[in-house]
């Protein structure tokens, strides 16, 4: 067996791993539906597709590092010019950075066609579940039934009857993953016995994906105009534009997001 053929070939089974794994996470739900609903594809959970995907991409570097020393002159012949001579600034090197710089600036500035590739992934996230299977806040599946009764005002005494009623015996320093995972069930199931029992009483004002909304979307669901919403931001000494990302900004600055949207969204109840 010669190692410089096998480096190639699980180069390529990297790629078409690599390259499974990567659709996969590209359509598959925010994270925040995947743990709340327990979300699989073929048995395997999110976590799992983004632990495979790490692992055949470091496998996929170590075995280019490989193909590179065995391919050294091949690829530098790629940088010489018609007499021989090393030119790193090729034609084709120039046109082969044009293409990845493209790549990079396109998608961080989300210019067409990549802000449609991007938006296209987004819709396939939104279109696995329905809006009643989002957890009420982020990471909801964590909380204790203590610190879930205090974000969502449901009784605490009144979702451990609930829970004794459907022989689930549970405890107020549990997680809602840990009650569902000792029943074989999800969270958004467990959830979904207390909201059946005690009625949903979450506000209709409530805002969800604040991690991957930007300012001007949560605003548009607070029913605020954008720059009004950004002023209001800046007298509380946030500062933002409408396309930065509202969660990561707001906690770079010192601010809790989901307080800071409730905040408006009280304010938005009281007006009323």
């Amino acid at each position: 067996m010669k190692l410089k053929k096998i480096t190639s070939l699980v180069m390529l089974w990297s790629m078409i791993m690599m390259t499974y794994t990567g659709i996969v996470l590209y359509i598959a739900p925010h994270g925040r539906v995947a743990y709340w609903t327990n979300w699989e594809l073929f048995g395997w959970s999110k976590d799992q597709f983004a632990d495979i995907h790490t692992a055949f991409m470091a496998l996929f570097i170590f075995t280019t590092v490989l193909h590179l020393y065995y391919n050294w002159k091949p690829l530098t012949s790629y940088m010489k010019n018609q007499i021989k001579e090393f030119i790193f600034f090729t034609k084709e090197m120039l046109a082969a950075l044009s293409i990845v710089l493209l790549f990079l600036f396109g998608t961080l500035y989300t210019v067409v066609p990549f802000s449609t590739f991007l938006e296209f992934g987004e819709g396939m996230k939104e279109s696995w579940v329905e809006k009643s299977e989002e957890p009420p806040y982020g990471h909801a599946e964590d909380s204790t039934l203590k610190d879930f009764s205090q974000k969502t005002g449901y009784e605490l005494k009144q979702m451990l009857k609930v829970l004794s009623e459907h022989n689930i015996t549970a405890s107020e320093s549990q997680t809602l993953e840990e009650i569902a995972v000792k029943q074989g069930k999800t969270p958004g199931y467990i959830f979904g016995l207390i909201t059946s029992s005690l009625g949903d009483n979450r506000t209709e004002n409530q805002i969800t994906g604040l991690g991957r909304k930007s300012f001007e979307q949560i605003a548009k669901e607070l029913k605020m105009d954008s720059e009004h919403f950004l002023k209001a931001l800046e007298s509380m000494g946030i500062k933002a534009e409408k396309k930065d990302k509202f969660k990561s900004t707001v906690e770079k600055q010192g601010f809790n997001a989901r307080e800071v949207v409730d905040g408006f969204s009280n304010r938005s109840l009281n007006e009323k």
